[in-house]
């Protein structure tokens, strides 16, 4: 599979009203779109929710 990059801007902290915040990293999956989507749950899993861009590039 190969390697993509996020950045997450602007995520809301939903356990802490009124924060903001922003993620990067890297993750393997079969599409640009999947990638978005696992990056997606994996952020409301961590109690933030998406507010912004999340931007996906392939490595």
């Amino acid at each position: 599979m190969p390697k993509y990059s996020f950045t997450a801007e602007k995520l809301t902290d939903t356990l802490a009203p009124g924060e903001m915040t922003s993620a990067s990293g890297t993750l393997r999956a079969s599409s640009p779109q999947a990638a978005k989507k696992a990056v997606e749950r994996s952020l409301r899993s961590r109690g933030y929710e998406p507010t912004g861009s999340i931007t996906i590039t392939q490595k």
